[in-house]
């Protein structure tokens, strides 16, 4: 017999539970079965009206026009949302609202968009995009075909970095596609049978609207909800939301012993054991390489041993490279970065998955394109179904593989944005050493790792929301906390240089420094807080007359 109730053993999800079989055996009386029936309705009665009290809690229909499933995504991503938006209303400018908001903590380059808005408003760019019907049809929702196979040469030869003649040639400066629909000579052509281990096949890429928008339907179609995800700390703020709103998966951190280093073996096992200690289901390793927000490299042999270990564990190993073309260590010098596709030899097999985007190294993160690599035919198939809701639209698809393959564009705007990023950083982190303030040094990226702890009212995360309200209130400086990072120290910031101007960053760091400096005089946290001094503060650095050294661009025309 079944009892029509909710077995307090059993997942609520489960409509009836059965009674033991134990408790069907000629030997139990009536009265006996009555008594245990009763004791445990009692008790799942009074975890219904628990539970029931959550719901009513953490949903009143009253309250809201929409789900309860509507509302459990109301809260913004980041819990600096406001706070940046806060910035687009009123942004700092060193001509004409010198005391302005500036935010430090988004990880835009903006320093590269004028290069790559020029690039992209040549004629034949435009007509590549509209005068082609493919442009206005259906299509696959993976992408178009030439464009997918666009960018297959863009990542062999950005990422493999394998002898290209293996697999596809060279048509005069640009590339053509085999049997393409479009019979122009811009595209890229392929050999048929290439050796597997050199080539990157089209069949085995797909665009969707932005890394976080992959990340969020790979997710949903390798694992279930409530299955963990294991993310060494700290790590992108934004990555609890894409890993929690649609995929309903949990993130969990991986606290390591030297987060700089990377995570170790026992740090990756440590983590996993603590889930499924606490009856969790462990199911995919989140690696991000450049890290952000640390802006470290790990070596090869870390990146190596953490997919060894996930693979021995038959988990699913993502790999989001989104910064890998930003490094910040010249062309000359040992390539200081590996991608993952290189270091496996491009044996990825069914379990590790490689994401890319422009969000980041090409200053587009308003493009909505990014890119996921995986030699799983299955979950392919299943992105095709989901991306109908996160594709990327044709004409967008047409312009990106037209520059992709313009091999000496992007050489020089990637020179150029290095060149960028490392005056800024400079900057920057010369300023911080003024200040007296640590830092993790950044090998690539687009931020600086700082430790403002020794400046915090008290040693805690309490503190550390302080410190932000008096830099955003006071100083009207936006940074990114550590704790929606989650770092385990309070005081940890990420620092974006590339999203201002480097005059503006300038104003940025004077007003920190500014800041620093009557903290350090011991004036009360309370009169520090009360904003009575904003002008005071947001006066700084802006009658400066730079001295800063710009970087010398002379040489690359773009």
């Amino acid at each position: 017999p079944s009892l029509f109730f909710t077995h307090p053993f059993v997942p609520s999800s489960i409509g009836t539970a059965t009674v033991p079989n134990n408790m069907k055996e000629s030997h139990i009386d009536s009265p006996t079965r009555i008594s245990i029936a009763l004791f445990i309705l009692t008790i799942a009665w009074f975890r219904r009206k628990k539970n029931a009290s959550i719901q009513e809690e953490e949903f009143n229909e009253s309250k809201y026009t929409v789900s309860a499933r509507g509302a459990s995504v109301l809260q913004k991503g980041s819990s600096y949302w406001e706070s940046f938006l806060l910035c687009l209303k009123n942004p700092c400018d060193p001509s004409t609202n010198p005391e302005g908001y500036i935010a430090l903590c988004t990880a835009e380059n903006k320093l590269v968009q004028e290069a790559l808005a020029t690039r992209l408003m040549r004629q034949g760019t435009a007509i590549t995009a509209f005068s082609d019907s493919s442009s206005y049809c259906h299509a696959s929702s993976l992408g178009l075909y030439h464009a997918r196979e666009a960018v297959a040469y863009f990542l062999q030869k950005r990422f493999l970095r394998k002898d290209l003649s293996m697999g596809m040639h060279r048509v005069d400066s640009v590339t053509t596609p085999l049997n393409s629909p479009l019979l122009s000579d811009d595209r890229i052509q392929f050999d048929s049978e290439p050796n597997a281990e050199h080539f990157i096949y089209p069949d085995h890429i797909a665009f969707g609207a932005g890394v976080n928008s992959l990340i969020s339907q790979l997710l949903y179609s390798i694992a279930s909800t409530g299955d963990v995800v294991l993310i060494p700390a700290p790590y992108y703020a934004a990555f609890d939301y894409d890993v929690k709103t649609i995929a309903r998966c949990e993130p969990r951190p991986v606290y390591m012993d030297n987060p700089i280093l990377g995570p170790t073996i026992a740090d990756l096992e440590n983590a996993a054991q603590l889930a499924e200690k606490e009856g969790k289901r462990v199911r995919v390793l989140l690696l991000t390489n450049p890290n952000d927000p640390l802006g470290v490299i790990y070596k090869p042999d870390v990146m190596r041993e953490a997919v060894d270990w996930a693979r021995k564990r038959k988990l699913h190993t993502i790999v989001d490279e989104i910064f890998a073309l930003s490094v910040h260590k010249t062309s000359n010098c040992p390539e200081p970065f590996e991608s993952i596709v290189r270091l496996l030899d491009n044996r990825l097999g069914n379990y590790v998955h490689f994401l890319w985007g422009l969000s980041k190294d090409f200053g587009a993160t308003g493009f909505r394109f990014g890119i996921i690599y995986t030699q799983n035919v299955q979950l392919l198939q299943t992105l095709a179904n989901l991306n109908i809701f996160a594709g990327v639209p044709n004409p967008m698809q047409m312009i990106i593989s037209e520059f992709l393959v313009d091999d000496q564009f992007v050489d020089l705007f990637l020179e150029k944005s290095r060149l960028h990023l490392i005056s800024s950083y400079n900057l920057c982190t010369q300023k911080l050493e003024e200040m007296v303030i640590p830092f993790v040094p950044a090998e690539a990226g687009l931020f600086v790792y700082v430790d403002f702890s020794s400046l915090l009212p008290e040693q805690t995360f309490e503190g550390e929301a302080k410190f932000a309200s008096l830099i955003e209130s006071v100083a009207r400086v936006v940074m990114t906390p550590g704790q929606s990072q989650k770092d385990c120290k309070p005081g940890m910031f990420r620092l974006c240089y590339t999203w201002v101007t480097p005059e503006v960053l300038e104003i940025a760091m004077e007003r920190l420094s500014y800041i620093v400096m009557q903290i350090r005089r011991n004036r009360c946290w309370e009169d520090l807080l009360l904003g009575s001094w904003t002008e005071e503060v947001t006066k700084c650095g802006t009658g400066l007359s730079s001295k800063r050294s710009t970087p010398n661009l002379s040489g690359l025309v773009l």
